[in-house]
């Protein structure tokens, strides 16, 4: 039977109180099984690394992810600065600035890290949702990945030693941009244009949904001039001394997008206008190298 109550004694306090004492490793006893089973002799050193950067994320981590989920915390394109020069920064939370920080500093692709602790590091992490931490790892995995095959160029072993090593202490972000209003997903509907000018190559053209829009470097999918051939290329958000002048590399933020989930994380409109590329791979196995290194690896984390 259940009759009215004007007075509905419902509430979530007591779920709310275990939760907030939740520890996703240390409390979740299947997850170490999973852990002494499969990872041999590995096993303790996993263990520990696991133990500890549980606590971050089941506590600290999961603070921030919740407040930047917020409404009222999702980010904005401030387009010009106060002289009229063209910035386009992007204004995030200080929390999702933190909390990217912290957690790229786990050094998820260094040499030293095992790929079990990798994938451990990576599965308590994602407890919290996107966070504007989740996409961009996954992300940076393909990066990585991409150029730990074909880098081969003082630039792009830069880039992959700022990915995986990092440089004095800041860890690169990756992104990937492909989709484009024609065609979404189907990559080789792109038309975004690479151009040859001696040894260097341009991008020029626009490209609709562009996730993980902060990151210092994108693996970006154009064709070059004359060519029905999809090819891939790095392009770095900003040549080397102009981060810090926000001078981006020959392309503009036309405008992030209002989304209904993972809000905390920047997707845009890009357009390039010339920007700086650096060709990775047979310019004609393009769409091979995205899906077989790119998009398998980022989405198999």
């Amino acid at each position: 039977m259940s009759l009215p109550d004007r007075n509905n004694p419902y509430h979530f306090n007591n779920f709310l109180q275990w939760r907030q004492k939740v520890d996703y490793y240390a409390d979740d006893p299947f997850i170490q099984k999973v852990v002494r089973h499969f990872t041999g002799s590995e096993g303790k050193t996993v263990d520990s690394e696991a133990r500890a950067v549980s606590v971050k994320a089941s506590f600290r981590w999961r603070d921030f992810s919740d407040s930047i989920a917020r409404p009222e915390k999702r980010p904005f394109i401030l387009h010009y600065d106060g002289h009229h020069n063209r910035i386009d920064r992007i204004v995030r939370p200080l929390e999702t600035e933190i909390l990217e920080k912290e957690v790229f500093s786990e050094a998820f692709f260094a040499d030293k890290t095992s790929p079990w602790v990798k994938l451990i590091k990576m599965y308590l992490i994602y407890q919290n949702g996107e966070a504007c931490v989740s996409c961009p790892i996954t992300c940076t995995e393909g990066l990585v990945k991409l150029l730990e095959k074909y880098a081969d160029t003082p630039e792009t072993l830069k880039i992959l030693s700022h990915c995986k090593e990092g440089i004095q202490g800041d860890f690169a972000i990756g992104a990937q941009y492909l989709s484009e209003i024609q065609g979404g997903s189907d990559v080789p509907a792109n038309v975004l244009e690479a151009v040859q000018e001696g040894s260097t190559w341009r991008i020029y053209g626009t490209k609709f949904f562009c996730s993980a829009t902060h990151a210092d470097y994108a693996v970006v999918t154009a064709k070059p001039s004359s060519s029905e051939k999809v090819a891939l290329f790095v392009v770095p958000s900003w040549l080397p001394g102009n981060k810090e002048k926000e001078i981006r590399n020959g392309y503009t933020i036309d405008r992030l997008k209002w989304k209904m989930g993972t809000s905390e994380l920047t997707t845009a409109e890009l357009t390039f206008n010339g920007a700086r590329a650096y060709p990775v791979g047979p310019l004609e196995k393009g769409v091979a190298n995205v899906v077989g290194i790119v998009l398998t690896y980022s989405r198999l984390t």
